[in-house]
């Protein structure tokens, strides 16, 4: 007689890819994390006022999210992060390991929290005063529409879109990413004379080239194109470094100034910037199929593996990127990381791995120059930021929900709580010297929403 199945429960906790432990991706704690934020929301009317940001972890707010204004750009991530776990629900029932709350039961639940958190991104879809729309309405809104076909969110994606293409500029052939930017150093204010663009706006595009398909408009697809160019061509340094941010002269299109606002200074490597040049220029690709596209990806991700590869011997956990890479040390032994930047990087690396496994070996060598198993590092990347970074202090689901007649889960969920918001530890969202208020050293929601994001992007490769 061969072996008897396992049980279900330890089969789901088996979650592996090459031999690394994802389980903690998936886990209870995750959901109870981040139920039991959503919860506190839900007890508010919306639309809601602030949505989550940062996570102290020393101080009198140890532990709690410090809020942020709705309209400020990361407001999308934490109602991307309850949609991630919709789509599991829906799609990927298997990874649900909470055996008192059957996945079409937690669907409905976290449902109902979802569409509250998105009450206000739904309002604000028609912003033209950010560039940033991509990160505010795709977690969530573009999520819900693909998982649950709510025409609602579709139709703020789309609003979202054209909003964020008024701002291209014809001239300078980019858009512009903020209006001004101030901070203890500098004050740029008139737009007539500067036009600021940043590296983060590669990971806008995304959003550009999906409405652009579902509406067929070629001009949408032509302006997140021409922007991607211009990147490379100005932000992107001869090695593939990136800066933050270049300065344009809306008259001539010139740079005028290459600069940062969140690195450590204009000409160093801030790795959150170069991460989000890695997933951008990934992304671009996936939609152009131009192969100079995923050619910049990958010369990006080597940079950024370069510099990570210069800690080995020097600290623990290398791949947990230093938060600029060219900043100084105050502790050699201890640089002060930005666990962000690794996850984002480690989404961009599993976009590269899955373009390199459609072209022929010959091609594949010839773009990567390397044998370099992406997915292996994006994979080693996750496996020491959990390591080096994942809250101990662990949630969980206490009770099963009364349910109805249809099965829909009446009663909020149980959580036992955990005492620190956050998934992960250790980022940090800006350090730069002239930062009228930084941050470092901190959970951080977009932080938790690309890890459970990467989670997602290996079970739709079939990976788990």
């Amino acid at each position: 007689m061969g072996e008897a199945p396992k049980p279900a429960r330890e089969a789901a906790n088996a979650l592996k890819v090459k031999g690394i432990d994802l389980s903690q991706i998936y886990s209870e704690n995750v959901l109870g994390k981040i139920v039991q934020v959503a919860q506190k929301g839900s007890k508010l009317p919306a639309p809601l006022a602030t949505y989550p940001h940062t996570v102290a972890q020393t101080g009198p707010d140890a532990g709690r999210y410090e809020y942020r204004e709705a309209d400020f750009w990361t407001c999308g991530f934490f109602p991307g992060s309850i949609y991630t776990l919709i789509e599991r629900s829906i799609k990927y029932p298997r990874v649900i390991d909470v055996p008192s709350h059957p996945p079409a039961q937690l669907k409905d639940q976290l449902l109902n929290l979802g569409r509250h958190w998105s009450a206000a991104i739904n309002q604000m879809s028609g912003r033209t005063d950010t560039h940033d729309m991509g990160f505010i309405v795709q977690p969530a809104l573009q999520k819900d529409y693909e998982s649950t076909g709510n025409t609602e969110s579709l139709e703020s994606v789309v609003k979202a879109a054209y909003a964020l293409a008024s701002r291209y500029d014809e001239r300078v052939k980019a858009i512009r990413s903020w209006d001004v930017a101030i901070n203890d150093r500098y004050s740029i204010t008139d737009m007539d004379e500067n036009f600021l663009v940043i590296i983060d706006s590669m990971c806008n595009l995304d959003l550009l080239y999906w409405v652009g398909h579902i509406q067929q408009d070629e001009r949408l697809i032509q302006i997140a194109t021409q922007h991607a160019d211009t990147i490379i061509h100005e932000i992107l340094r001869s090695d593939h470094s990136s800066y933050h941010l270049v300065n344009f002269s809306p008259k001539t299109g010139k740079p005028q100034a290459k600069m940062t606002n969140q690195g450590h200074k204009d000409d160093s490597t801030w790795s959150r910037g170069q991460a989000w040049s890695i997933m951008g220029f990934a992304q671009t690709y996936t939609w152009t199929r131009d192969t100079k596209y995923l050619f910049t990806a990958i010369e990006c991700a080597k940079y950024f593996l370069r510099r990570c590869e210069e800690g080995k011997g020097k600290w623990h956990h290398p791949l947990v990127p230093a938060w600029d890479f060219d900043a100084p040390q105050e502790d050699e032994k201890e640089p002060l990381r930005d666990v962000s930047a690794g996850v984002i990087t480690a989404n961009g690396l599993v976009i590269i791995h899955q373009a390199l496994q459609a072209l022929s070996a010959e091609e594949a060598q010839k773009l990567a120059g390397s044998d370099t198993d992406f997915l292996q590092v994006a994979l080693a990347i996750v496996d020491e930021t959990l390591d080096m970074a994942l809250d101990r202090d662990f949630a969980s689901v206490e009770s099963q929900a009364t349910v109805n007649g249809d099965g829909a889960a009446n009663a909020p969920l149980a959580v036992k709580e955990s005492g620190f918001e956050a998934i992960l530890r250790h980022s940090t969202a800006n350090h730069n010297e002239h930062a009228h208020k930084p941050y470092w050293d901190h959970g951080l929601v977009y932080a938790d929403y690309f890890l459970l994001e990467f989670g997602n992007k290996l079970l739709r490769a079939g990976y788990l």
